[in-house]
């Protein structure tokens, strides 16, 4: 079954929320996304300010931003009874 946009957007978020700034192939890997759709997810999401770009040394690196934490929260994703139970959103760690 294909997850929808929103639960792209919702994964990557999640997994940055976790902690210190990561790579887009890192982001890949944990999100369980493939390319294509993981790039389109990262551009949408630095263009609604839900997540920055940064250069560190020769790296490329991503992060969330206060309002992209307000939106996990508020979508629960944790939680089990959150909409997104059931779905691959809720197996990200």
């Amino acid at each position: 079954m294909e997850i929808s946009r929103l639960e792209t957007y919702i994964a990557v978020m999640k997994v940055l929320y976790k902690g210190d700034p990561i790579t887009k192939k890192q982001i890949i890997r944990k999100s369980n996304l493939n390319l294509k759709v993981a790039k389109k997810s990262l551009n949408f999401l630095i263009k609604s300010d839900l997540i920055i770009e940064k250069t560190l040394g020769n790296k490329t690196v991503y992060s969330i931003t206060d309002k992209g934490q307000k939106v996990v929260n508020y979508f629960r994703v944790k939680d089990e009874d959150s909409i997104f139970g059931g779905s691959n959103i809720t197996r990200i760690d």
